[in-house]
């Protein structure tokens, strides 16, 4: 059956890149993509604005992430990516690191900066004109000092007051963050979560819509916790235990850090979606079934990972032209990689021509020789960002060590750089079984969810429980 709720691809540092988001767009057509922050004085001072906010309209839905402090960057901003046609901008009050909350004052700092963050969310909504505005937040904030404001009443203050800025719309990490004393990473592990926080938001502010990220270990949890409405969990731990006794710390869900996991017993209509990160970056086999289990469409773009595997490298020869067969001597570091005349009309070199065919010359062979030399054309930045989203498509599987392995030691031989990052994936998807290329994605009722392996989360059951 067909859902009206969202799934969100969370945005992450140095993770979110135009081919992670590519990679991602091929397991799934459904799903909501969110680019990296874009800080705001990036934007203000830039000679080049088409670098940080051009995107293939293939990535739609696709929302932008801003983050600032300064009303009159914000306003110019958000100008911008709504000329850009992303669906929707969002303003990050969520990102705990010292040089975002701590040196340059914005992200999550704003919780307790908050007459800044009204007066931010107040320009994003008089400079947009038909997008709508949302802000990415948690559900408090402890001080370096130790100071906290992570009350039910702080946060209800706190949204209700960016609510009459004009703001709607509020993606719930729901921890809360702490300044100074943890690491972003800490903070994504460390503070207890806390879901009856975001349902409570959701049945305070029944005009605004909420999306629960933090925590989520997969699908069939993004289900139980976003059903439509007049659906039930049908949840075994909610059959028992009333919703009241959950709080935090969670003697019911029985988690090592106090959270509390517990989905709904019925979903609030206005929490209309979840929103999963990390989760994807290492496991994306995982999200091959979105479009069909979550959505409720008919199929997914792709059954098995050598068909995600050959479309990935389709798009990273059409944005990353390899450079063993031209003279040039400019080096691709960005995109759109610039195209330059080569000495074969066909095939390659003699280094990738297993992978183009035997080559055609235009011109005196040697010459390819020459441009196949020492000089790298294609920065270890561009090999980098290309193999990253693929690391863990064998995740759970046999050989997935071998297979990271094996990236890791292509990417470094520069004798095949210039062939370009796709060339590198086809030799190392040359190194797996043909089975196991094959083989097709496994659907999620069909997963065996006790075996995964999650900190804390929903179970299908209800709780997460622990022995």
């Amino acid at each position: 059956m067909a859902t009206t709720k969202q799934f969100h691809i969370a945005p992450m540092l140095d993770v979110s890149t135009t081919e992670f988001l590519h990679f991602v767009r091929i397991l799934s057509k459904r799903c909501i993509l969110w680019t990296e922050m874009i800080v705001d004085e990036t934007l203000w001072y830039s000679q080049d604005v088409d670098h940080h906010l051009s995107f293939s309209k293939e990535l739609s839905p696709i929302i932008c992430q801003i983050g600032g402090r300064t009303p009159e960057y914000i306003a110019k901003g958000v100008e911008q990516m709504e000329m850009y046609g992303y669906d929707e901008v969002n303003l990050n009050i969520d990102c705990p690191s010292s040089r975002v909350s701590g040196k340059r004052k914005f992200g999550a700092i704003l919780m307790h900066d908050k007459e800044t963050a009204y007066e931010v969310v107040q320009a994003m909504n008089e400079n947009t004109k038909e997008i709508p505005i949302s802000v990415k937040t948690r559900v408090g904030i402890e001080l370096e000092d130790g100071e906290a404001f992570d009350t039910m009443d702080h946060l209800i203050g706190f949204i209700e007051d960016l609510r009459s800025r004009g703001c709607y719309k509020f993606y719930i990490h729901a921890r809360k963050c702490v300044i100074g004393g943890l690491s972003p990473a800490q903070n994504r592990l460390v503070p207890p979560l806390n879901y009856p926080r975001v349902y409570e938001l959701c049945n305070n502010f029944p005009d605004c819509e909420f999306i629960l990220n933090g925590g989520i270990p997969g699908l069939a949890a993004s289900k139980l916790i976003c059903k439509d409405v007049g659906e039930e969990t049908n949840s075994n731990c909610e059959s028992s235990i009333k919703m009241q006794e959950h709080v935090v710390p969670c003697k019911v869900c029985n988690a090592s850090n106090g959270s509390c996991t517990v989905p709904p017993n019925i979903t609030p209509p206005n929490l209309t979606g979840v929103m999963l990160g990390r989760a994807v970056m290492d496991n994306p086999s995982m999200f091959w079934d979105i479009d069909r289990y979550f959505y409720g469409e008919a199929n997914n773009p792709c059954k098995n990972r050598r068909q995600v595997l050959e479309q990935y490298c389709d798009f990273l020869n059409s944005i990353y032209s390899r450079r063993c067969c031209d003279s040039e001597e400019t080096v691709t570091s960005k995109i759109p990689s610039p195209k330059f005349q080569m000495f074969v009309e066909s095939g390659g070199c003699n280094i990738c021509k297993s992978y183009h065919g035997e080559p055609k010359y235009i011109t005196n062979p040697t010459e390819i020789n020459k441009s196949t030399g020492s000089k790298m054309k294609i920065t270890s930045r561009v090999i980098d960002r290309s193999l990253r989203p693929i690391l863990g498509i064998f995740f759970g599987c046999r050989m997935n060590k071998g297979f990271r392995r094996e990236c890791d030691r292509l990417s470094r031989d520069k004798s095949i750089r210039n062939c370009g990052p796709a060339f590198i994936i086809k030799k190392a998807i040359s190194t797996m079984p043909a089975e196991l290329l094959d083989m097709p994605f496994t659907k999620t009722e069909d997963i065996d969810n006790s075996s995964l392996n999650v900190f804390v989360g929903p179970t299908l059951d209800g709780c997460q429980t622990f022995p």
